[in-house]
Order: structure tokens, then C-alpha cells, then sequence
């Protein structure tokens, strides 16, 4: 596993010190850890935001992000997913920051997803972005959804709906449940997350995929991202997820955002297929996860690339929440969870390349503790890492979770 470590790296000159790798890079596959304005100001010893702008603040991060993609022999052009979470006060200018991405991708977009957050830990950012390129990215083959009728509005995004990479994979941005109104020649939010999801499948994310002439079945990963007020429904989407996706099931991560960047959408999905021959279904049997294995998998292997689902702290064996009240023992349960995943597809956790981690508001200033478990756990080669604060944890009673994504040798 390659260590991603720039020669110069002028906003943080003690980033080897960090509790994660600014990037990670093996077999083909970048993962770059979420990336904020912050710059070491080496007078105050301390971390701070030199600009209250959005557009600003994103102009810095991308600075960094391209400091580290020419580090690990990389362009911007290679980037095939990024994620924006970002905090209510960014909205003003959210729209007017997309000129940075224009003029970082150029004509080779990624799939991108973008949400607010309750918060970003330890930072005064407005915005975190963290990304994944690929060999071959820049070579990306475009869809766009031309069953939809108001495809064309794709054309001025600065990111696009889906495409191919290489023969085996495509990747595909995040969508929200809109239907097309033919009288108003609108699209328009139908009420309810069932009703939105269904939307997703059918008529965003589904319909792009049925350009690319790819089965929705071909997925391997899916992230949800839900708003609040569709946290009490959310079950009901599971069954529509199960009816798509057919019998391979996936790799699922789902937590509740501050909310969606519309206002009417109560659920986003972004999703990874995976077009190659050597897909495996990662299942440990002695879990009592019966009912989950309906729609999810432990994990799914792509290849060298092992893509599993979230995993908070729970003993699976009894169904119990672990460590009530105490972050460090939900924590550690929590890897002991994606240990047994990695030990169950052949790899361990030397293999972790990248992680995103959840907590509640109520825990969001212990970010140390688990700063801390991680290094104890995962040891000296730290993945990229993303820090989140959501609006809650779907499992009741839990206060962190934790996707991660391994690349075997």
C-alpha cells in the first residue's frame, strides 16, 4: 500500500503527524482522506480558516487535492467520485463554488454526491470534500440519462450523472426521487421517501443506468443519504431496493444528513457497479443478520477491491448495542464488526484504504477517542479517512458507524 506523502505541503507541514493519510493508493485506486480550507498558521500553532467564503475555502481545497493527486502521479482528470458535505451556512454560495470544479475537471467529470452536515469535527470549514480517482479515470466513457426528458440539464453540471471506466466498472452520481410533470414540464418531488425512492430507481439513477444498458443488479455499493423527516419511513425503501437490485446484494451505507441540498428531497443514492466476472458476496453466517441480508451484504469483493457496509457497534451474534454511553467501547466493537468482514474476504486491517465515520452530534467533540482507536487498531499505515457529524444514527441507541473500502493484495 502506497502512503501518499507530498514533498511540499504548505498548508500543513506537520501532515505526516495526522491521525489518518492524506491519501491512500493501491492497485490502481487513489483515496484521498476530506479535505477543508484549514491551514496551519505556524504563529498561533493552531489550525485556522483564512476565509469565510465558500468559494474561497473550495479554491484551498482543491489546491490540496491537486498537490496530492501529481504526488501520487494523478490528475484531476482521474477523479471518478467526490463527495461535498457540507454545513447549512455554505448554501448561500454552494452554486457559485461550482466554477472551481469546472475549472479543475475541465471535460472530465466525476460522479459526485453533496449534502449538509450537522457538522465537520474539530474544523471551522464550511465544506469537506474528499475524493477517489482511478487509473484510466480520464478515459471515462459518459452517460447521460437521454430517456429523461430534461437530460440535457447534465450538460452544465460540474459533474456527471454516470459513466464507464475501463470494461468492469461504472460509476454514477448521487440522485434525488423527481418525477417528470408533463403538464408543468417540470420535474417535481412526489410525496413520501417510498414514493421518492421509487422515483430514484425509475427515474434518476435507474434511468441512467438503463442507458448504460446496465441491470441494476450490477451494483456493489449504494450510500443513502436520508433527511430526518424521512428517518421513520426509510424501512419501507428497502423492499424497492430489494426489487432492484434483484439477488446480488450490495455493500449499503445509510445515515440522516442535516438535509438534502433541495429542500424537498428526502433521499439521495449514489451507487458503484461493477461489470467484472469476480464479484463475491461477503456473508458471515454466524451473524444473526437474517433480515439485513435482504437488502445488503457484509461486503462484496470486486477483485483486489472490497466494498463493505456500514457497521456500528453491534455484536451481531446477539443483537446487542455494545459500550451504551461509552464512545471508545462503541468504537472498538465497531472494528471488531469490520474485522471479521475483511477476515471473512481474505484480507485484514493493513488492507483499509479508506474510511468514512459517523457520529452523533452528541459525541461530535470526541473525535480524539477515535483518532485514537484507530491507531491502535489499524497501526501505523493509516487510510484516508473522512470525519462527518450527521443528524443521527439509523441504529437507535448508537453513537458512531463506519464504512470502509479495502483494496486486497
Amino acid at each position: 500500500m502506497n502512503i501518499i506523502q507530498p514533498d511540499t505541503y504548505c498548508w500543513d507541514p506537520r501532515y505526516m503527524e495526522q491521525p489518518y493519510s492524506l491519501a491512500v493508493e493501491r492497485h490502481g485506486l487513489l483515496c484521498i482522506s476530506g479535505l477543508t480550507a484549514e491551514v496551519y498558521d505556524i504563529h498561533r500553532d493552531s489550525y485556522i480558516v483564512d476565509s469565510t467564503s465558500l468559494v474561497k475555502q473550495t479554491k484551498v481545497i482543491f489546491e490540496k487535492m491537486e498537490a496530492i493527486l501529481s504526488s501520487a502521479g494523478y490528475t484531476f482528470q482521474d477523479v471518478v467520485y467526490t463527495v461535498d458535505y457540507a454545513v447549512e451556512a455554505a448554501m448561500p454560495e454552494y452554486r457559485a463554488s461550482g466554477d472551481v470544479r469546472r475549472q479543475a475537471f475541465g471535460n472530465s467529470m466525476p460522479a459526485s454526491t453533496g449534502v449538509l452536515v450537522d457538522g465537520i469535527p474539530d474544523s471551522a470549514g464550511l465544506i469537506m470534500i474528499n475524493a477517489v480517482a482511478m487509473q484510466g479515470g480520464r478515459d471515462k466513457r459518459v452517460v447521460f440519462p437521454e430517456g429523461t426528458p430534461t437530460w440535457e440539464r447534465y450538460r452544465d453540471k460540474t459533474y456527471w450523472p454516470g459513466f464507464f471506466v475501463g470494461d468492469d466498472w461504472f460509476w454514477l452520481s448521487g440522485a434525488t426521487g423527481r418525477v417528470y410533470n408533463p403538464d408543468t414540464k417540470k420535474e417535481q418531488y412526489p410525496y413520501g421517501i417510498t414514493a421518492q425512492a421509487e422515483a430514484i430507481w425509475n427515474n434518476t439513477l435507474g434511468q441512467v443506468m438503463k442507458d448504460a444498458l446496465i441491470k441494476s443488479s450490477r451494483s456493489v455499493r449504494i450510500c443513502n443519504y436520508v433527511h430526518p423527516a424521512g428517518v421513520a419511513d426509510y424501512p419501507e425503501t428497502h423492499t424497492l431496493s430489494r426489487e432492484f437490485v434483484g439477488n446480488n446484494a450490495i455493500a449499503t451505507t445509510s445515515f440522516a444528513v442535516h438535509r438534502l441540498l433541495h429542500r424537498d428531497a428526502l433521499l439521495e443514492i449514489d451507487a458503484t457497479c461493477y461489470l467484472g466476472k469476480d464479484r463475491e458476496v461477503i456473508d458471515i453466517p454466524e451473524w444473526n443478520i437474517a433480515d439485513s441480508r435482504l437488502t445488503s451484504a457484509v461486503g462484496v469483493r470486486c477483485g483486489k477491491y472490497l466494498f463493505c457496509s456500514a457497521q456500528g457497534p453491534v455484536d451481531h451474534e446477539t443483537g446487542n448495542i455494545v459500550g451504551l454511553g461509552d464512545l471508545r467501547k462503541q468504537a472498538i466493537q465497531t472494528y471488531k464488526n469490520i474485522l471479521k468482514v475483511l477476515e471473512a474476504a481474505g484480507g485484514s486491517a493493513r488492507d483499509v484504504v479508506r474510511t468514512i465515520e459517523f457520529t452523533n452530534p452528541q459525541n461530535a467533540h470526541q473525535w480524539h477517542i477515535l483518532d485514537q482507536t484507530r491507531r491502535d487498531i489499524i497501526g501505523r499505515k493509516l487510510p484516508a479517512v473522512t470525519r462527518i457529524t450527521t443528524n443521527q444514527l439509523l441504529q437507535p441507541k448508537t453513537a458512531f458507524g463506519m464504512e470502509i473500502w479495502a483494496i486486497l493484495e
